[in-house]
């Protein structure tokens, strides 16, 4: 009965029935390799899953691990309201990056809206930032980072491939102040029904974590992504 009363409740309240990205669940798994100033080669993998637990609301998260002892996962919810003309959608992000190799871990909560189409996506947000390095001192608290996105996507999302560029100062499993910005590039193949080869390749003009702040990081990606329906 609830289902039903969830299912019928967007069309009485005449939300358009076009959602962007589509109701199917999604699961990936990358190997990662890349370099910076700090810590010169780097290597890891990440697992990450988009679960729309309804059509209006989605769930994303993701773990990545990397070889200079470096553990970060993101926890994500995106209510959505599909419009005439693309969909508004907000997120709320929880955030927790563990540099180990230095002592420092840090939390961020942030929230966000923004608009999209078929292929062109912008968004904005603020959130609260804490860093510990370890120490008995207190944290350092941020009060107000801005967080931004804007990508632009060539295909639709049921198209055999694609292609994704953009800038933000965050991503899954980093996230920079708003003047240092991370650009880039995703794609992806399908080779079956449900099976696709993803990758990504993202350039940073600051060392991780700020550490050094004189040269470009680099990082590529290449992995699998499975769809399926529950």
């Amino acid at each position: 009965m609830l289902a039903t009363f969830l299912g019928v409740l967007p069309v009485a309240a005449g939300i358009p029935d076009n959602k962007v990205g589509g109701d199917h669940y999604e699961v990936s798994l990358l190997g990662i390799g890349g370099q910076n100033r700090t810590w010169a080669g780097f290597g890891g993998g990440a697992l990450q899953a988009n679960l729309p637990v309804w059509k209006y609301l989605d769930i994303q998260s993701g773990l990545q691990g990397l070889s200079p002892g470096v553990m970060t996962g993101l926890l994500q919810l995106q209510p959505v309201l599909p419009l005439k003309t693309g969909e508004l959608f907000a997120d709320v992000t929880g955030y927790y990056g563990g540099f180990y190799k230095y002592g420092v871990n840090e939390w961020l909560l942030a929230g966000s809206i923004g608009w999209r189409n078929a292929h062109f996506s912008v968004q904005g947000g603020v959130g609260v930032r804490w860093i510990r390095d370890g120490g008995p001192s207190d944290p350092v608290v941020e009060p107000v980072d801005p967080f931004y996105r804007v990508t632009y996507r060539v295909k639709t999302d049921d198209a055999p491939w694609n292609l994704t560029a953009g800038i933000a100062n965050y991503s899954r499993y980093q996230v920079e102040r708003a003047m240092q910005p991370i650009f880039f590039l995703e794609g992806s193949y399908r080779i079956g029904q449900q099976l696709s080869l993803i990758g990504e390749v993202y350039i940073k003009p600051v060392g991780m974590f700020h550490l050094v702040a004189s040269w470009y990081e680099f990082s590529a990606g290449i992995g699998i992504r499975y769809r399926f329906a529950l």
